[in-house]
């Protein structure tokens, strides 16, 4: 395994000077926090719970495992499986023996394990949380990879050994994340200690999280929301998780009410069912203080805040950049309804022109973010890591923005995601939420469909809410009118969709929707 550590990061002395980065590896927060509330709950899944002296014990148990399987500091294993105790004892195992975790969502299928078993080199295959998950790793070891499985039983019966341990540098390559992204192969984005850590005490000293916060995961395991917003703040604080195993809007709302957890973050398709969960629900859900919802339009924010009580709080990140902008619990309701918040302090965002200098605040323009939570690179593949970024350490993350006279982020779209109908530029990320006003619609995705004459036509993919007609093309349109939005960027088709082909962090596979809407015409 081949990457950069701090050749693409200029800023790192100001980080440490700063004290947004500091020495000592996850592990070692960890431990510290573990041998404080060492008879603290950890986690709880359904009737289990772990301590943090169990949870320690058990990692380091793990750790034992790997080192006998000859896993060395500085190598890739790959972690599959569902939300559960065994998962954060895979996570904290292989960070006490020093490797370099690579988790992957559940849903991962074997022809995409083993590619990227091979992009990463990996030495071994850790597998926790679910039969399925477990023989599906199963598969890809074969005889090629070492496979360590984690049951209860390693947990509940795990015996004191010896914790010794040679510590990683906070800026060697701790973890690689896996793009979801919706334009290409899945790439290896490596993470530090310091970058991790950074940007989760960025989201907790931003929302006001401490120890003695509740918070429930459901975001699931293998995305960056999972860690950074689901595992490490608990355990990086010394709080107590509840994990949800697989997503279920009123057991969500259930384990609120039982547990009375005061943080949740839920990804937009999470927002919308609990939205619909909490509005026909008479559960006691007033013990939610920091309810996080990144990527509602407006109207969901406003849905969420009259379901819940308490206001939906937006952050802006990536894989690369993870949770690097959010709003305060404090920031006016104007701000949280229309904003993504405020850069967190030392990291910078930048809106540029097509000339590649910094537009006037207001003005739409390329996002470019560089901070202590940015990547150190593309496994790998320094030639990608070097064209992602500019001279000055910026990530280009290939979205459409804007900051307003506050500094406050508000997200637009992806560059990609326009439609060119003759020489006119649609946005589909300034009509779809519009349309989600309509009565009718649930979800809307506007897709480019080919035309010999103007190159695209935008075509609005719905799916409908329960109980209702998606609405014609005609109804579409006189709905648009009213709500004053352009004619020229009106849809000027309707396809009407149970489901949508989605990543595996859910996100909508466009290029997938407009394949499936040109089968339907030439059928």
């Amino acid at each position: 395994m081949t990457v950069s550590t701090l050749e693409f990061q200029p800023e790192a002395e100001r980080y440490y000077a700063e004290g947004y980065w500091q020495d000592g590896d996850l592990w070692s927060d960890f431990d510290a926090r573990a041998r404080e509330h060492a008879s603290r709950v950890a986690l709880v899944l359904e009737d289990r719970a772990v301590t943090y002296a169990e949870l320690r014990r058990a990692a380091i148990a793990l750790s034992h495992r790997l080192a006998d399987a000859d896993v060395g500091a500085g190598e890739v294993v790959i972690l599959l499986g569902r939300h559960s105790i065994e998962a954060a004892v895979a996570m904290l195992g292989c960070l006490h023996r020093g490797v370099v975790l690579a988790p992957l969502p559940p849903m991962f299928n074997q022809t995409q394990m083993a590619a990227l078993a091979e992009q990463t080199s990996a030495r071994a295959i850790v597998t926790f949380g679910g039969d399925k998950e477990v023989a599906k790793c199963r598969e890809v070891a074969g005889d090629r990879l070492p496979l360590l499985t984690v049951v209860p039983a390693d947990v509940d019966k795990a015996r004191a050994l010896d914790d010794a341990r040679m510590p990683r540098h906070a800026d060697e390559v701790a973890l690689v994340l896996h793009s979801s992204g919706t334009t290409s192969a899945p790439k290896g984005i490596a993470h530090s200690s310091n970058t991790l850590r950074y940007a989760t005490r960025g989201v907790c000293s931003r929302w006001g999280l401490t120890g003695d916060d509740i918070y429930l995961t459901v975001v699931e395991f293998g995305f960056v929301g999972g860690l950074v917003f689901g595992y490490l703040p608990v355990l990086l604080q010394g709080a107590t998780g509840v994990l949800l195993s697989r997503w279920d809007p009123e057991e969500a709302l259930r384990l609120i009410e039982a547990h009375r957890c005061t943080y949740v973050l839920a990804m937009p398709t999470h927002a919308t069912d609990m939205i619909l969960a909490a509005e026909q629900t008479d559960r006691d859900l007033s013990s939610m203080r920091v309810l996080a919802g990144p990527g509602l339009t407006p109207e969901r924010r406003m849905a969420m805040h009259q379901a819940f009580g308490t206001p939906p709080l937006g952050d802006y990140g990536l894989s690369e950049v993870p949770g690097h902008a959010a709003h305060a619990p404090d920031d006016p309701p104007a701000k949280i309804m229309r904003t993504e918040g405020r850069p967190y302090d030392g990291t910078e965002i930048r809106i540029l022109g097509d000339d590649g200098e910094p537009v006037p605040a207001g003005n739409v323009g390329a996002v470019v973010v560089n901070g202590p939570s940015r990547f150190l690179g593309f496994l790998n593949n320094d030639d990608l890591t070097r064209t992602s970024l500019t001279s000055w350490g910026g990530y280009e993350t290939g979205d459409l923005g804007l900051l307003d006279e506050d500094g406050h982020f508000v997200y637009v779209g992806r560059s990609k995601d326009i439609i060119r109908r003759g020489g006119v530029t649609i946005v589909p990320a300034e009509v779809e939420p519009v349309i989600l006003r309509h009565p009718a619609v649930r979800e809307v995705a506007i897709v480019p469909l080919p035309d010999e004459r103007l190159g695209e036509r935008a075509c609005a993919a719905i799916i409908a809410r329960e109980g209702f007609a998606a609405p014609t093309l005609a109804e579409l349109q006189e709905f648009l009118d009213a709500e004053g939005v352009a004619k020229y960027t009106w849809p000027e088709s309707v396809e009407v969709f149970e489901q949508f082909p989605r990543t595996p962090s859910l996100k909508v596979v466009k290029r997938e929707v407009v394949e499936l809407v040109l089968a339907r015409v030439t059928a």
